[in-house]
């Protein structure tokens, strides 16, 4: 199923060096923005290929280009400013965006329900794993669901799978433990859990299936 295109061509490149968090200079000498905070080792690194496409100037950015998808047997794709975009199909049409929540900010709400979107990009041995990096914001996020929960709302965590390559989700707790121990006693409490695996071919991005939380299916 399509759930997105890109407008702008994608173009094959070569990472060139991860200047920071955010900036990557390509072989070619584009200087592009990544967005994605995770750490992406596995993706972005000297010598990777990447796509790129030209970005639109009132988006305000010193950086001409933007890093949309890394190499790694498939193309996966690291532009997480349009994880929202897809996960708001996935959801009724009265969904809210951007809910205040505690001490946080919650991607969507509807009816009784809190949803909370997080991508995912790293895989081993067919396992999806979240995060990549240590997320401090992330068990903050599950921590506030977990109130609302205890208050009698609903809560939902929705983990879009940005490659087809992955069998099962599991939080990551070799790399966030304190995360993954907060994921579990969420869980226990009544968190709802959602992972969707995508593929991106050409320009566009299609829905491929869910996956289950390992151990579950």
């Amino acid at each position: 199923m399509l759930l997105y295109e890109f407008k702008e061509t994608l173009k094959e490149d070569i990472v060139e060096a991860r200047l920071n968090r955010f900036i990557v200079k390509t072989k070619s000498g584009r200087i592009c923005h990544l967005h994605d905070p995770g750490r992406l080792k596995e993706l972005i690194y000297p010598g990777n290929k990447i796509l790129i496409r030209e970005t639109s100037e009132k988006n305000n950015r010193k950086t001409p280009c933007q890093v949309t998808a890394a190499w790694d047997g498939r193309w996966v794709i690291t532009d997480s400013s349009i994880h929202n975009v897809i996960a708001k199909k996935f959801l009724p049409e009265n969904s809210r965006s951007e809910v205040k929540l505690g001490e946080s900010r919650i991607d969507f709400f509807f009816d009784n329900t809190y949803v909370e979107v997080k991508g995912c990009t790293l895989v081993k041995n067919r396992v999806a794993l979240f995060p990549d990096a240590p997320t401090e914001r992330g068990r903050r996020h599950l921590e506030e669901l977990m109130k609302a929960m205890e208050s009698g709302m609903k809560a939902k965590l929705l983990v879009l799978v940005m490659r087809d390559d992955a069998s099962c989700f599991s939080p990551n707790a070799e790399t966030d433990k304190k995360f993954a121990e907060t994921f579990y006693l969420a869980l226990a409490k009544g968190l709802e859990v959602e992972i969707k695996e995508f593929r991106l071919e050409g320009n566009k991005v299609y829905y491929v299936r869910d996956i289950p939380l390992c151990g579950k299916g």
